[in-house]
């Protein structure tokens, strides 16, 4: 896959640009980005273990004395 990159000094070009990149065959996808700006990296996706170790660390947990205040609480 090959990538063109055009800086355009007036944002105003940019819809008439695209329609005409996108009737171009061959071209699979017309993205625009604001210049400077890099896209943001991909989050990982956190397994179920992971996940549970962040919800420690950022305080998100629950803790009961026993079973009974546990049942009560859920309702149960």
């Amino acid at each position: 896959m090959t990538q063109l990159v055009i800086t355009l000094k007036d944002q105003s070009y940019l819809p008439n640009i695209r329609r005409i990149l996108k009737s171009l065959v061959g071209v699979e996808k017309v993205t625009m980005a604001k210049a400077g700006v890099k896209p943001a990296a991909r989050m990982k996706r956190l397994s179920h273990y992971e996940q549970s170790l962040l919800d420690v660390e950022e305080g998100r947990v629950n803790t009961y004395e026993n079973s009974e205040e546990f049942f009560k609480k859920m309702g149960i």
